[in-house]
């Protein structure tokens, strides 16, 4: 099988993964940072990959945490949405405002918190793993290991 039929199949994995069509889908996507793909999402992706082509994936499997993070709420997500609902409502019930202002002012909040946060909190250290090197992966069999450093 040839380098293009194995990313004919591999975007065809993922687009039936991911929910989208073939042509959204390009060879430079970043799994994580373009297709949103984290978390339990990532991990059933792989495996579908190993089940369909037999790749060994145990090199990513070692440095998972490097290109994925957890799945769920993180520490982070907290210190942010936790405070945002907290003044939204607490700003509501103060001006007699009713819940849906409530809501509104905690939804603003949010965005503002998570762009602050994108901005100037902590960087993004995961390491990008595209839609080419997986294909890569599947027609050399083996998800390549890193040089000892």
């Amino acid at each position: 099988m040839s380098i293009s039929d194995h990313s004919y199949e591999v975007i065809d994995l993922l687009a039936h993964e991911r929910g989208l069509t073939r042509n959204k889908l390009n060879l430079s996507d970043r799994l994580l940072h373009d297709l949103g793909m984290d978390g339990d999402d990532a991990v059933d992706f792989f495996n579908s990959v190993h089940e369909r082509f037999g790749t060994d994936l145990t090199h990513l499997h070692e440095h998972w945490s490097e290109h994925f993070g957890p799945e769920g709420f993180s520490l982070w997500n907290g210190l942010v949405i936790i405070p945002a609902a907290v003044i939204g409502g607490a700003v509501a019930g103060m001006t007699g405002l009713s819940a849906f202002w409530g809501f509104v002012i905690a939804v603003v909040l949010l965005a503002t918190g998570f762009w602050a946060m994108r901005r100037w909190g902590p960087p993004d250290t995961t390491v990008p793993i595209t839609v080419a090197e997986v294909v890569a992966a599947v027609g050399s069999g083996s998800w390549p290991s890193r040089p000892q450093r």
